[in-house]
């Protein structure tokens, strides 16, 4: 019985598989896969991310691994190859505490609307 408390975890052949997964990560960056179509990289380069190109431990050892292309971190899914991609955690922070006070925002205008002519509108929110 040792020798089985030394073996690997074993993926299921009906299981799910963990295909985008990504170990290794920098505690201090949030880390995303983006879609290399036209002009995204570029757009997520001028707003804070860059490109992951450190070995990273992509999926699992039964299925498709990442690859480097140049020295990028890369996934090909069907016809969309994938760049992973990472931005430091405080700006991620900080762009997803913009967001939401924008839908903040939206939400207040749209009780003080619905309060003004048809009654009380209640708003679920999925904030912690």
């Amino acid at each position: 019985m040792p020798r089985l408390a030394q073996r690997t975890k074993r993926t299921p052949i009906g299981g799910p598989r963990n295909i985008l997964t990504v170990t290794n990560k920098d505690p201090n960056y949030f880390y995303r896969w983006v879609n290399d179509t036209s002009g995204r990289i570029d757009r997520f380069l001028q707003a804070g991310y860059e490109v992951v190109n450190h070995e990273a431990e992509v999926g699992e050892k039964t299925v498709d691994r990442a690859s480097k292309l140049g020295s990028a971190v890369t996934m090909v899914r069907g016809s969309a190859t994938l760049v992973l991609m990472r931005i430091p955690l405080e700006w991620y922070n900080e762009d997803q505490a913009a967001k939401q006070e924008e839908i903040d925002s939206l939400e207040a205008s749209m009780r003080a609307e619905a309060e003004a002519d048809y009654g009380i509108l209640t708003i679920n929110s999925r904030k912690k």
